[in-house]
């Protein structure tokens, strides 16, 4: 599945903290991309914004065709487990289901 970023931005801490301002990337299927930094640097950041766990501040998130940026709550959530697969940097899991 092709995920195509767009005019990407994120800030946190209020806006004071800025991620990403005007990204523009492509991965396209079948070519191996690697997302390569320091801590801090916005590497998990971008995966949740692709994979619809965080929303961006503007820009677009094309998934397959599929913009996932205009998605409200709901939608990403029904997108995100029937299309994509997430191993977590830290274990999110609920202690007493697992």
């Amino acid at each position: 599945m092709d995920i195509e970023i767009t005019g990407l931005s994120k800030t946190y801490d209020d806006g004071s903290r800025t991620i990403f301002k005007d990204l523009n990337v492509k991965f396209e299927t079948g070519k191996i991309s690697v997302i390569l930094g320091k801590s801090g640097v916005g590497k998990s950041s971008l995966l949740n914004l692709i994979s619809g766990i965080d929303t961006p501040d503007a820009g677009q998130i094309t998934l397959g065709g599929t913009r996932v940026s205009d998605m409200d709550d709901a939608m990403r959530t029904r997108f995100r487990r029937r299309h994509i697969g997430f191993v977590f940097q830290s274990f999110n899991l609920i202690p007493v289901l697992s």
